[in-house]
């Protein structure tokens, strides 16, 4: 498919270029393309502009939105020390400071389907370090059982979502709650 598109562009430069009076040069020589287009003359009605500035582009595994620090969370953790891990975790990939796990920031594949389906891609995972927090958690007003360390990471979990979508694990991908952080 490539060789067919480039013999087709190659086919309409030369038709081009090679047309009498496409590009009539001075004393009705053929000029070369380059020569063709330099002296082309912009058009009166556009003022000179200064070039447009560089633009970053992200690269793919980039997301052009991302969850912003802030103070708190909502529905309201009622554990201090998953609360401060959870907005630190949050600040640290908004600032991009080097996490201690090489997984942290990896592809979420979701392949137990418990959150929305989304492109492959949409959700990173991140290790929750809680240190020696209790092995429940209130949120909302309701309880839920942290599972009981699986290695060195632990079991807790936060997946991001396009950028914007947070979700804290309790344990290991079993339980998702959805958390908005609180400016």
């Amino acid at each position: 498919m490539k060789k067919i598109g480039a013999f087709l562009l190659g086919a309409v430069f030369a038709v081009l270029f090679s047309a009498p009076g496409v590009f009539a040069g001075s004393g009705g020589e053929k000029p070369t393309a380059l020569g063709a287009l330099a002296s082309l003359s912009p058009s009166p009605s556009v003022p000179d502009a200064p070039p447009p500035a560089a633009v970053p582009v992200p690269r793919c595994d980039e997301f052009i939105r991302a969850i912003e620090p802030g103070s708190d969370l909502a529905p309201k953790v009622e554990d201090p020390v998953r609360v401060k891990a959870i907005l630190k975790l949050v600040s640290d990939i908004y600032y991009n400071v080097q996490l201690p796990y090489s997984q942290d920031g990896t592809t979420f594949t979701n392949k137990e389907k418990r959150l929305p389906p989304q492109p492959l891609g949409f959700y990173k995972e991140y290790t929750l370090i809680t240190g020696d927090a209790p092995h429940t958690v209130v949120i909302g007003g309701k309880t839920y059982k942290v599972a009981p360390d699986q290695g060195r990471r632990g079991s807790e979990r936060v997946v991001i979502g396009g950028g914007s979508e947070l979700y804290y694990s309790p344990d290991h991908y079993v339980t998702f709650i959805r958390l908005t952080v609180v400016r």
